[in-house]
């Protein structure tokens, strides 16, 4: 796979309404390329599709720029561990416990990796709902509700995580 439309082409049969998903969520999407591609590029790396890492890191380089590039990295690095932490801490068994300080460096979070603080949080929360921390998908929702974004831009984030996840599951049935 090379580019979008090679990735909709790989989409089995079996997965129509994936394809047709990711054709309007993501070939035609109406969202700006460093939202779209922020989310799309972060969630492949969430997942480790190599495959479609490839495809989106080439969008980002084509549409956006090398230093978006590592600014996702980055974003995804520390959200995984921010994710991991979070789902963890809150499976434990009391109240204690489930409000401990994480004591862990998150130093790029305070300059938000190098993107603007609303593109940052719409990234995360695509991160956080790929690796599944309803913690932290709750948190970055109202960060962003909270700064004036509607709750269709924060809903367009889950889909655009949840085409690319179910992308990724078709095309590895297949």
């Amino acid at each position: 796979m090379v580019n979008l439309d090679d990735v909709k082409n790989s989409i089995p049969e079996f997965a129509k309404d994936i394809k047709l998903n990711f054709s309007s969520l993501i070939i035609n999407s109406e969202e700006d390329d460093e939202l779209l591609l922020g989310c799309a590029y972060a969630s492949a790396l969430a997942l480790d599709s190599q495959g479609l890492i490839s495809v989106f890191e080439n969008e980002a380089r084509a549409r956006v720029s090398d230093d978006f590039i590592q600014a996702v990295k980055s974003t995804v690095a520390i959200m995984t561990l921010n994710n991991i932490w979070y789902k963890y801490r809150d499976s434990l068994p009391n109240g204690e416990m489930k409000t401990a300080a994480q004591r862990m460096r998150v130093n790029i979070m305070r300059d938000h990796a190098g993107l603007n603080k609303i593109l940052f949080e719409s990234i995360s929360l695509c991160i956080s709902a790929v690796n599944g921390c309803t913690f932290c998908v709750k948190a970055h929702s109202n960060l962003l509700l909270d700064n004036g974004k509607s709750k269709d831009y924060v809903l367009n984030i889950g889909r655009i995580a949840s085409v690319i996840v179910a992308t990724d599951k078709a095309i590895k049935m297949n």
